[in-house]
């Protein structure tokens, strides 16, 4: 093969586990990820079709245990998909596993466990030796494994699926330190389980282990080209395959990184990948992308880098890996931690609340682009604690008044140009696109408040949002951080199906009862699952015995303060939450101080 010449050919799995292939995961591909699903998808896949040749033509062994061919050519192999091979300079004598990694550690895996539950020791021999070669002092030759994944997991792989017996007694998955690891576990009790049934309902897995190598087929595509293969990987994986955008990205830019240097930023997208997983890695991806193209999509993110690789070759490789770093730090820090370290605590404490509202019950992130972006941008935390507080209220007032997700982005972007040509920090807080409009929003915003079926509103997010901030300035004023739970509830205090006596007396004009019972004012959030069964209590003992004992809130202890519930303190209540809400969104003038 000359240049980069791209060479293919179906292999059988006897060929692709031989002695003329030995493998590695290259630093850049992603952990091993398959999963119980795919795994049974396997194992059942092989064994029905090994079933439906043996119905047609007879057991591929003879009674010697020894393989008929006769047989065997009669059999229908079974196509398990391609895979893509680097063999350029770099490798070694290894083989790079550019695509295909899945499949190859899985039947690996699957080889050793049939190998391991054989009782015909030559068939469990053979299987070892697909999996690994014995060391042989006359041919000068080194023992050494088939398949060398990454270097983290490679010990564990030896010692829990390589080793002769090591598949005898499968360990629980959670036993993993890490995610390739539980798969791993979780491989080898899946392919355990679902052998040993079908070996009870009387199949002959020594047969299976005579299929699987001689009759199971691949497409194995090789090329002496790293660019070359990666041009192969990428046509292959981008169009609808299992890989995602995260994956792609990753073998596009790290195989442009310098040798010298690529186990260093392997070691950082790994890191990253570990903490939050491949799909949450894949978001970060699309903050960047936003912050970068500032623009409605029109292609998938990895087609968009793309485009912005081409207009700027210097920016794949190490300045991708630093800069997904770097907005993964933020996130970390200004997001998940919610951490400000300002000067003033209470404008530390007030942040961490407000991030720990709109992270939990915002519905949608887009205001984190515009959070990492300024923070990247400006070294400032008291400038950083307005911006945020500027933007939750701009974007909360477009998401009450009717602005779509498409919408709040559109704000997004323009806001983003505005931070990138901003002089400093103080430029960028003056952005029309941040502050200007709250005042002339404020009639529609009071009646998206006012709307009779508030509690609906929004896929029912809006009350408990509203609810929430409005919480949070209450609770505030103690100064101290708040932790809340994913399980909360918002709650009618004038049950939507009223049956006691003393609802419908007190409610007892339908019409007046129905225009009430879904609006601001009668509402209230709770902690924990709802109790169907106290909605129809009077309302003094529907706050002892459930209001009081379900909320840590502000906001609904305050119920306390009121012996009965009547339309009278529904309606007053109901104008006090609308008022805090104008006050909280729209009249307040310099925010800076309003938390302190």
């Amino acid at each position: 093969m000359s240049g980069a010449q791209i060479d293919a050919e179906e292999e059988f799995v006897h060929k692709l586990y031989g002695e003329d292939y030995l493998y590695q995961i290259p630093k850049f591909q992603r952990p091993f990820s398959w999963t119980e699903e795919n795994f049974v998808d396997l194992v059942d896949d092989l064994t029905d079709a090994y079933e439906s040749n043996s119905e047609l033509y007879g057991n591929l062994l003879n009674e010697s245990h020894k393989l008929n061919k006769s047989r065997r050519d009669s059999y229908e192999p079974y196509f398990l998909g391609s895979i893509i091979l680097n063999r350029g300079g770099s490798t070694g004598n290894r083989f790079d596993v550019i695509d295909g990694q899945q499949r190859l550690t899985s039947v690996a895996i699957l080889l050793c466990v049939l190998r391991d539950r054989l009782k015909h020791s030559g068939w469990a021999t053979s299987l070892d030796r697909f999996v690994q070669e014995e060391e042989d002092f006359a041919k000068g030759q080194e023992g050494s494994v088939r398949l060398r994944i990454r270097n983290r997991d490679q010990a564990f792989f030896e010692k829990n699926v390589l080793t002769q017996g090591a598949t005898l007694s499968p360990r629980n998955p959670a036993e993993g330190d890490t995610e390739p690891q539980q798969n791993i576990l979780q491989a080898v009790a899946t392919f355990d389980e679902r052998l040993k049934q079908w070996e009870d309902n009387g199949n002959d897995l020594t047969s299976l282990a005579a299929f699987i190598p001689q009759l199971v087929v691949m497409v194995r595509i090789m090329t002496d080209s790293l660019s070359s293969a990666f041009r192969l990987f990428n046509v292959t994986n981008a169009r609808g395959m299992p890989l995602n955008n995260a994956d792609l990205l990753k073998s596009e830019n790290l195989s442009q990184i310098p040798d010298s240097d690529r186990d260093d930023y392997q070691r950082k997208w790994e890191d990253m990948e570990e903490e939050v997983g491949n799909e949450g890695l894949e978001r970060f991806i699309g903050y960047m992308r936003h912050i970068l193209v500032k623009n409605k999509s029109q292609k998938s993110i990895y087609d968009e880098f793309t485009d912005v690789f081409s207009k700027n070759p210097d920016y794949r490789g190490s300045d991708f890996v630093n800069e997904l770093e770097q907005v993964f730090d933020v996130h970390r820090k200004r997001v998940y931690d919610a951490i400000l370290e300002a000067d003033d605590e209470s404008k530390n404490v007030y942040y961490a609340n407000l991030i720990s509202v709109m992270r939990d019950f915002y519905p949608s992130d887009e205001w984190v682009v515009a959070l990492i972006q300024f923070d990247k941008r400006f070294d400032d935390e008291g400038l950083l604690f307005r911006f945020i507080c500027q933007l939750e209220r701009r974007l909360t007032v477009d998401w009450l008044t009717g602005s779509s997700s498409s919408d709040r982005y559109s704000r997004i972007y323009s806001i983003l140009k505005d931070i990138d040509s901003a002089d400093g920090p103080r430029e960028a807080l003056e952005s029309e696109n941040l502050c200007d409009g709250l005042q002339a929003d404020q009639t529609e915003f009071e009646e998206a408040l006012n709307l009779r079926n508030f509690y609906r509103k929004g896929n029912y997010q809006w009350p408990k949002y509203v609810l929430m901030r409005i919480n949070m300035e209450r609770y505030d004023n103690k100064n101290v951080k708040i932790q809340y739970g994913q399980n909360i509830n918002v709650e009618h205090i004038l049950p939507q199906n009223p049956t006691s006596g003393y609802w419908m007396q007190r409610f007892s004009d339908e019409l007046e009862r129905e225009k009430w019972t879904n609006r601001l004012g009668n509402l209230v959030l709770l902690d924990g699952r709802k109790n169907y069964k106290a909605g129809n209590r009077p309302f003094p003992k529907k706050y002892l015995e459930y209001f009081e004992k379900k909320s840590d809130f502000q906001i609904t202890n305050d119920l306390a303060r009121h012996d009965s519930w009547t339309p009278k303190r529904l309606k007053q209540r109901h104008e006090e939450l609308v008022n805090e809400c104008v006050n909280i969104w729209i009249e307040f003038s310099d925010i800076e101080t309003s938390a302190v």
